[in-house]
């Protein structure tokens, strides 16, 4: 994991190389931009930082459901299961008798 320091070097180089590319100042151009704050020590990787916290966090909500869901589906299917089997003993023991006779 990259500290800030780190961050903010590899996303000035970055941004050197668009902007030569495309023969403007890219600076403000990228998605993260939208969180930049230019008044802290480094901006890019602080912007960059929080754009990715607030994108993950809102990836890890519908998982979370979608996991308690397929859990909730599973346990139910379990529990069908079990119960068909609970079903199908006692018939069956019913029949062994009635052939026994």
């Amino acid at each position: 994991m990259m500290n800030k320091v780190e961050r903010q070097n590899a996303l000035d180089i970055q941004k050197w190389i668009d902007s030569e590319q495309k023969g403007y100042d890219c600076c403000g151009s990228y998605d993260f931009c939208a969180k930049c704050d230019k008044q802290v020590e480094y901006p890019c990787a602080v912007a960059y930082d929080a754009f990715n916290a607030k994108t993950v966090k809102a990836a890890k909500k519908p998982a979370a459901k979608k996991a308690a869901k397929k859990v909730e589906k599973e346990e139910v299917k379990a529990e069908a299961v079990a119960e068909a089997k609970l079903e199908k003993k006692p018939a069956a023991k019913k029949a062994s008798k009635k052939a026994s006779k």
